[in-house]
């Protein structure tokens, strides 16, 4: 059982992740619980900074001088509990009574921010079976060729088989087939970048109902 802390200096969990930087969020799968996360700028912003030393209170600041805006620290605390509730911290946190039950909503109201701003963690759990084989959250997402390599979250979705797309949006007008992510995203055979897109397992059924060519 882990342990709770009302420090608000909290250290971020970096044991058994596997992270992947995008242009407008961060993307976390993790291995032990096989559950996804994706962080929008400002929450990943503030999971970067959970260093164990720097306070809510400083990372406000740090916030601030980022975006030149006004930031509270009520905003750090409230993507410090979603990070907590996530299982994305080192250590449980438990929130100040002042600070506790804020919704997004109230929190676009209370903390004075404009909505791409709050901080946002969006879980989603991966399916224990599909078609016998387990498919992690992750790659049922569209990922898209954002780089030359390293497109497919690391090594989580390279052999994965999925559905390949000749566009950026996994549009079935564009259906290239039945391929790896590696295949499609980062083999020497890929598209280039911004032109391919990959999903697990897609409309067209790739790896449960149809195999990927070898």
């Amino acid at each position: 059982m882990k342990k709770t802390i009302e420090n608000p200096a909290a250290l971020a969990r970096n044991d058994e992740l596997v992270v992947q930087d995008l242009p407008d969020e961060v993307l976390i799968y993790d291995l032990k619980s096989h559950k996804a996360h994706c962080l929008n700028t400002t929450a990943a912003f503030i999971w970067k900074h959970c260093d164990g030393q720097t306070t809510a209170d400083e990372i406000a600041k740090m916030m601030q001088q980022e975006w030149q805006t006004p930031v509270s620290e009520d905003a750090v605390w409230f993507a410090l509990n979603k990070l907590s509730k996530a299982e994305l911290l080192q250590e449980r946190i438990v929130l100040p009574e002042a600070r506790a039950g804020m919704s997004r909503r109230s929190a676009m109201r209370r903390l004075g921010l404009g909505a791409l701003l709050i901080p946002v963690v969006m879980t989603i759990v991966s399916p224990t079976a599909m078609a016998g084989a387990s498919v992690p959250a992750p790659c049922q997402a569209c990922l898209k060729k954002q780089a030359a390599s390293g497109n497919c979250i690391g090594s989580v979705c390279s052999g994965v088989c999925g559905s390949c797309f000749d566009n950026s949006g996994c549009g079935n007008g564009q259906f290239k087939g039945c391929i790896t992510c590696f295949n499609c995203l980062d083999g020497p055979a890929s598209g280039g970048i911004g032109t391919v897109s990959w999903t697990a397992p897609g409309s067209q059924g790739c790896g449960t109902t149809v195999s990927c060519a070898s």
